[in-house]
C-alpha cells in the first residue's frame, strides 16, 4: 500500500544541518494498526508528516499504491491528502468558529459532495464515535475526549485509505485514551492503514505492529501476522481535479472570522468607511447642485436668449451694443450686471444677499416665468424698484405680504472678476417677492432695469455699459447662426443651457479634486484592512494548516482572506454611505427649517451612485487583502500546525 526507501531529512539550525531522518525505508499495508514509538526529537513526527506530505523529504523513494508520489507538487498532494489521508493531531486541531458537525463536513467540502450527502455522512460519523447529540457544540464546549473523537470522525469523512495520528492522545486521561484507541483499533479492522506516533508504551497492546525509532532510525519493528490487503487500489485519483471551496462556504468562513473578532473588524470597517463618507457626500453635493440648475434653467428657458461677454471680461459698452444691434436676427439686448447688495429698513433691520440687474419687464415673463412672483409685481423699468427673495423678505419683515410698498436703502457694489468697483448708495422701494428657489434669481434680489442703469452711472460713469448683454433672437431657430457670428466678431457667447453645462463642469473639477483628497482616506482605510487581515493571518495560522492537511488548495486559503477583505470593505462602504445620506438628509432638514426652502435638497442621493460605492469599497477591501491572503496561501502545512 504505501512504501518508503531510504527516506532522508534535514533541518539547517545556525548554519549547521541536522540530519532528522537517515535513511528510513517501511512498508504499511491495510488491515493493520501501527504503532511508531519513539522518544521526543527522534523524528517519528517528521516522518508521519512526509508520508503525508506536509513535509517532503530531501531524499528517497515513496510510493502510494504504487503510484511514485515522491515529486508531487503541493497542489497533487493536496488532492491526495483530501482523497486518501485523514490526519488526527494531539491537539486535535478543530476549527474553533465552527461545530463538531461543521469541522467534520469540511474534508467533505473540499472533495466536493454535496450538502444533504456530507451533512448525512457527518452526523453518521458523530454517531458511530458518540457524539450524536453535540452536533451543534463548537470545540470550546467540549472536553478534550470529545474533541479527539470529532477530530477522528473528521479524519474518516472522506473515507481515506490510511489515518494518520500525531500523539492521539497526548492530551487526553487513561480512560479517554483508551477509549480513542478502540475508535482507532475499529477503524484498523475495517480494512485502513492507521499510523500512531507516540511515545507512550502504554497502549501497544493496541497495535498490530510496533516500530522503534531512535536518532532517525528505525530500530525495531515488530510485526504481527499480516493479512492479504483489502481494498481497491489507488487509481491515480491524484489526476481527478478535486472541489475549489465553494462561494458559500468561503463566505461563511470568512464571515464566521469577521464576527468572532466582531468589535475589531467593526472599527476597521468605520475606519474604512470614512473615505466612502466624503466621496458620497461629494457627490450628493454635486447631484443636488446640479439639479437646481437644471431645473432652474429649465423655467427660464434654457435656449430662448444668448448671453455675451468680453472674452477677457471688460466691461461692455454702447459701442458693442451698436456692433451687436447690427447682426441679422437679433430682436433685442439689454444689459446683465451682477451685484452684491445690503438692504436696510426704517427699522433698522439688515440683509445682505447677491443682485442682478432684471430683464425689461416686456420681457420678464418670457425670461422668468410666470410663477417667479410669489407676491407683488414685476418691477417697472423706469422706477426705483426691486423684488426679495422670500427668505429675505421674512428677515426684513414679518411676512412677504408686509414687504410690498416697503420703502429700503441699499449699498450696491459691481461684481467683477477684473476690477473692484465703488459701492453705490440708492434708495428702492420693494413691489414683488420671489420664489427662493428660482432662477436666474436664485436668491438674489432683482434690481429694475431702470434702476440698474443708475447704478452703474453712479458706480462707472456709463448707464448703458454692463459686464455682459442678454440678446433676443428674432427666432429661435436663430441661436445657432447668431452664436456663430458673434463668434467671428470676438465676443464670448452662450445660451443659457451652455451656462450651465460650464458650471456642471466646474462643479465636476471641484468633486475631483475633493474625492482626491478622500481618495487620501481611502488609502489609509486600506491599508488599515491590510494589516488587520496581516493579524488575522498570523491569529488564523493553525487554521491555515488544518485547511491543508484537509487537502485545501491555496487558492482556497487565498480566497477565504480576500473575501474576509471584501466583506470588511463592503460593510465599510455601507457604513460610509449611511452615514452620508443620515448627515446629508439632516443637512437638507436644516436647510429647509432655518431657510424656509421647502424643496431645497441640496444633498441628493443616487441608488446606483450609492451601490457603486459600496462595490468600490468593497474591491479596495479585495486589493487590500492581496498581501495577507498570499502569505496566508504560502504557509507550509507542517509550520502552520505547528503554530501556537
Amino acid at each position: 500500500m504505501i512504501t518508503i526507501r531510504n527516506i532522508k531529512k534535514c533541518y539547517k539550525l545556525n548554519r549547521e544541518n541536522i540530519e532528522v531522518l537517515k535513511g528510513v525505508s517501511l512498508h504499511l499495508q491495510k488491515g493493520q494498526l501501527i504503532f511508531l514509538l519513539g522518544e521526543s526529537g527522534c523524528g517519528k513526527s517528521t516522518l508521519l508528516n512526509i508520508i503525508g506530505g506536509l513535509d517532503y523529504a530531501d531524499d528517497g523513494e515513496y510510493t502510494f499504491n504504487s503510484i511514485n508520489v515522491r515529486e508531487f507538487n503541493e497542489k497533487e498532494w493536496a488532492r491526495l491528502r483530501r482523497e486518501k489521508i485523514g490526519f488526527v493531531f494531539q491537539s486535535f486541531n478543530l476549527i474553533p468558529h465552527l461545530s463538531a458537525l461543521e469541522n467534520v463536513e469540511m474534508s467533505m467540502i473540499l472533495l466536493g459532495l454535496s450538502k444533504e450527502e456530507r451533512k448525512r455522512r457527518a452526523i453518521e460519523l458523530l454517531n458511530t464515535v458518540g457524539l450524536g447529540d453535540k452536533l451543534d457544540y463548537l470545540p470550546n464546549q467540549l472536553s478534550g475526549g470529545q474533541k479527539q473523537r470529532v477530530a477522528i470522525a473528521r479524519a474518516l469523512a472522506n473515507d481515506p485509505d490510511i489515518i494518520l495520528a500525531d500523539e492521539p492522545t497526548g492530551a487526553l486521561d487513561s480512560e479517554n485514551s483508551m477509549h480513542i484507541m478502540e475508535i482507532l483499533k475499529r477503524i484498523s479492522q475495517q480494512g485502513k492503514i492507521v499510523l500512531v506516533v507516540t511515545h507512550s508504551q502504554e497502549l501497544t497492546s493496541y497495535a498490530d505492529r510496533v516500530i522503534r525509532m531512535r536518532d532517525g532510525e528505525i530500530i525495531e519493528d515488530e510485526h504481527a501476522l499480516v493479512t492479504e490487503e483489502i481494498g481497491d487500489v489507488y487509481e491515480d485519483s491524484v489526476a481527478s481535479k478535486g472541489k475549489k471551496l465553494d462561494l458559500l462556504t468561503t463566505l461563511k468562513l470568512s464571515f464566521r472570522n469577521i464576527k468572532n473578532k466582531k468589535w475589531r473588524n467593526i472599527l476597521t470597517a468605520i475606519g474604512a468607511s470614512i473615505g466612502i463618507f466624503g466621496l458620497s457626500i461629494i457627490m450628493a453635493l454635486g447631484n443636488g447642485v446640479k439639479d437646481k440648475l437644471s431645473s432652474s434653467i429649465d423655467e427660464a428657458t434654457a435656449k430662448s436668449s444668448l448671453s455675451v461677454a468680453n472674452e477677457q471680461f471688460a466691461v461692455l459698452n454702447e459701442n458693442d451694443i451698436a456692433r451687436l444691434g447690427e447682426i441679422k436676427g437679433v430682436r433685442d439686448i439689454y444689459p446683465y450686471n451682477p451685484f452684491q447688495i445690503s438692504i436696510k429698513t426704517k427699522e433698522g433691520n439688515k440683509a445682505t444677499s447677491s443682485a442682478e440687474s432684471l430683464a425689461p419687464r416686456k420681457y420678464a415673463e418670457i425670461i422668468y416665468g410666470k410663477k417667479y412672483i410669489v407676491t407683488g409685481k414685476f418691477p417697472n423699468d423706469q422706477r426705483d424698484e426691486i423684488v426679495i427673495p422670500e427668505r429675505i423678505a421674512k428677515k426684513l419683515f414679518k411676512d412677504s405680504a408686509e414687504a410690498i410698498g416697503k420703502n429700503v436703502s441699499l449699498v450696491v457694489q459691481l461684481m467683477s472678476l477684473k476690477e473692484i468697483y465703488p459701492t453705490v448708495n440708492v434708495h428702492a422701494t420693494v413691489v414683488g417677492v420671489v420664489k427662493n428657489n428660482s432662477i436666474p434669481l436664485l436668491d438674489t434680489v432683482g434690481i429694475s432695469y431702470g434702476l440698474s442703469q443708475k447704478i452703474m452711472k453712479e458706480s462707472i460713469g456709463n448707464s448703458t455699459s454692463a459686464l455682459s448683454f442678454t440678446i433676443i433672437p428674432s427666432s429661435i431657430n436663430d441661436i445657432d447662426l447668431l452664436k456663430s457670428k458673434i463668434k467671428q466678431m470676438g465676443y464670448k457667447v452662450q445660451t443659457d443651457e451652455e451656462s450651465q453645462n460650464e458650471i456642471n463642469e466646474y462643479i465636476s473639477l471641484a468633486s475631483i479634486a475633493l474625492g482626491m483628497l478622500s481618495g487620501i482616506s481611502l488609502i489609509v482605510s486600506s491599508i488599515m484592512i491590510g494589516i488587520v487581515l496581516y493579524v488575522s493571518v498570523l491569529e488564523r495560522t493553525r487554521e491555515i494548516g488544518i485547511l491543508k492537511a484537509l487537502g485545501a488548495f491555496r487558492s482556497d486559503i487565498r480566497r477565504i482572506f480576500v473575501t474576509e477583505g471584501m466583506l470588511i470593505g463592503i460593510i465599510g462602504g455601507a457604513f460610509g454611505v449611511l452615514g452620508s445620506i443620515a448627515v446629508g438628509k439632516a443637512a437638507n432638514y436644516m436647510i429647509i427649517t432655518f431657510m424656509k426652502k421647502s424643496s431645497l435638497d441640496i444633498f441628493q442621493f443616487s441608488f446606483v451612485q450609492t451601490v457603486l460605492l459600496i462595490i468600490f469599497s468593497g474591491l479596495l477591501g479585495i486589493l487590500a487583502s492581496f498581501v495577507p491572503a498570499n502569505k496566508a496561501a504560502k504557509q507550509p502545512a507542517v509550520e502552520a500546525l505547528r503554530h501556537e
